[in-house]
C-alpha cells in the first residue's frame, strides 16, 4: 500500500509512474486522493483548533460560576462549539475512510526497470531455463489427460458442485498426494518449519494482500459471517516450494 506522505511529498513522481499501467482510473483515483487529504489536514486544523476554544471556554465558564456570574451566554456558545465540533468530526472521520479506501485501491509503484507496454508482447525475457521440448502430436490439456487417464470425473462433480470443479480418483490423488509429500520433504531438509495455515480470512487482514474492493464479488464468503476462502487454487505448501525452487535458479 502507498504512503500518503509519500504521495503528499511526491505528487508528480507517483502520478507519472501509476499512468505507466495504462490504467486512467489510476490517475483519477489519485487525484481524488490528493484533493481529500487536502480537504482532510484543512478540517483536522479546523477541528483542532475548535477544540482548543471549547477548552478554553470550559475554562472561562467554570471561573465564572465560581464568581457566580451568568454564564448562559457562555453556556449556549459552547453548546454551538460542541455542534460545529461534532460535524468536522464526521467530515474527518469520511474522509479518513475514504482515504483508506483509495490507499487500498492504488497498486504499488513499477519499479524502474518494468519494461512499459500495452500488453505482453512489450514484456522482455529475463532468462530462460530448459529447452521448449518439441512433440510430433498434438497437445492435449489437463481436463482431456484427466478424464482419459480416468484419474478425474467432472461429470460426477458438476452434479454435485457446479462447473469448474472435479473429483480426483484412483492415482490422480495419489499424484496429489505424493507432490504434497515430495514438498514436505524437501522443506523439511532445508530447516524450514512447515505452517499449514487456515483456509478462512477475516476481511481485515484479507485487505492487507489484495485490493479486496475489486474482486469481492467473485470471492467465496460464509453468508452472515467475516470470513473469506482464501483466493488460491495452489495448495499453500505447494507454492511455497515452487518459490523456494525458483529462488534457488536464481
Amino acid at each position: 500500500m502507498l504512503d500518503i506522505k509519500f504521495i503528499r511529498e511526491n505528487p508528480g513522481f507517483v502520478k507519472n509512474n501509476l499512468m505507466k499501467r495504462g490504467n486512467p482510473e489510476n490517475g483519477k483515483m489519485l487525484d481524488a486522493l490528493i484533493k481529500l487529504d487536502r480537504e482532510w489536514r484543512q478540517n483536522l486544523t479546523k477541528l483542532n483548533d475548535l477544540r482548543h476554544e471549547r477548552k478554553v471556554m470550559t475554562t472561562e465558564i467554570a471561573v465564572l460560576k465560581k464568581m457566580g456570574k451568568d454564564v448562559s451566554g457562555k453556556v449556549e456558545k459552547a453548546k454551538k462549539l460542541d455542534s460545529k465540533i461534532t460535524g468536522i468530526q464526521a467530515e474527518v472521520a469520511r474522509a479518513e475512510e475514504k482515504t483508506r479506501e483509495y490507499l487500498m485501491r492504488l497498486p504499488n509503484l513499477l519499479h524502474e526497470t518494468v519494461p512499459i507496454g500495452n500488453d505482453e508482447n512489450a514484456n522482455i525475457q529475463i532468462r530462460r531455463w530448459g529447452s521448449i521440448p518439441e512433440f510430433d502430436f498434438a497437445f492435449k490439456n489437463h481436463i482431456d489427460l484427466g478424464v482419459n487417464l480416468d484419474v478425474i470425473d467432472i461429470e460426477r462433480a458438476g452434479k454435485v458442485t457446479g462447473s469448474r470443479f472435479f473429483y480426483l480418483k484412483g492415482k490422480g490423488v495419489l499424484l496429489d498426494m505424493a507432490l504434497m509429500r515430495f514438498a514436505l520433504e524437501s522443506l523439511t531438509k532445508k530447516g524450514y518449519l512447515l505452517v499449514e495455515p487456515p483456509y478462512l480470512m477475516r476481511r481485515e487482514p484479507y485487505e492487507g494482500v489484495t485490493a479486496l474492493g475489486d474482486f469481492e464479488e467473485v470471492l467465496y464468503k460464509i453468508e452472515n459471517e467475516d470470513l473469506y476462502l482464501i483466493a488460491t487454487s495452489e495448495h499453500p505448501m505447494a507454492a511455497m516450494f515452487m518459490n523456494e525452487v525458483m529462488k534457488e535458479e536464481d
